[in-house]
Parts: C-alpha cells; structure tokens; sequence
C-alpha cells in the first residue's frame, strides 16, 4: 500500500434502496418447506452425542435423515410417532440435561430412527437441531 493512502471504510449494510432484515420473512410458511438437519448444539463427544453411537446407530440415524429430509414438516406432523412423525416430549422427562444452549422456552421434539433409537432436538423455522442421539433419552 503506498503512502497516504487509507483503508476505505465500508458502507452501511441499510440505503435508501436496500434494507437488510436479520427477522425470519413472516410470508414464508416454512411448514410447506422439507426439513434441514443441523448438529449444531449437539455437545460432541458427551452422553447421547452421535461419536457415541455403535456403527449401525450411526446409519440408521443417517438413514432416517435422509426419509425425513423428503416430505415437509407439514407432512411429518401428520405421520404417527412410530413412523415418520415426532412427538414432543417435556424437558423435565429427559434423563440428561439438555445442553445450555436449548432455552426453557424450546420445545423438544423427537423423532425415532429405530425401535429404541430416539433423535431429540429442536425446530427453528425449517431447521431441526439435533441435540441427542440415542436409545434411553427419557422416561416414558
């Protein structure tokens, strides 16, 4: 860089023309859109984190992911919780704390991916959070 010459400072995100909105588009309804898996706030290398899981845990988690990635969330709530669908299950029933991240507000829903295989996480928009994986989550 040569001499006299100063860095450019940038320019407001906001004009006259432009405006950027960092609020979800209220017109989109995101239970006609499929689903996007996130393992964001799963805590790796804990108790019911995904590294924990035997070889065909893992693929049968995998497996799952990719059906539930095909219909909507329309469609998902519609299907029973043995198939498909997902319950939501209150956070005191879970046998693990639920990591810090996961506010009281949240509501936990669960979908299985085997018959004992249980996957917990969240909805945000079309975004589901995976935050446990595994067979004894919570009490019945």
């Amino acid at each position: 860089m040569s001499k006299g010459r100063e860095f450019r400072r940038p320019k407001s995100k906001s004009s006259k023309r432009i405006r950027v909105k960092d609020e979800p588009d209220k017109r989109i309804n995101y239970d006609l859109l499929k689903p996007v898996f996130s393992f964001h706030y799963m805590q790796y290398g804990k108790v019911y984190c995904l590294s924990g899981c035997s070889q065909i845990d893992k693929a049968s988690v995998s497996d799952r992911l990719v059906e539930l990635s095909q219909l909507t969330w329309e469609r998902l709530a519609s299907e029973p919780k043995t198939g498909l669908g997902y319950e939501k299950i209150p956070r005191r029933q879970f046998k693990t704390p639920l990591p810090k991240s996961v506010t009281p507000e949240v509501t936990i829903q669960v979908f299985r991916h085997s018959r004992v295989g249980r996957i917990a996480g969240f909805r945000k928009n079309d975004v589901y959070h995976i935050i446990l994986v595994g067979d004894d989550l919570y009490g019945h």
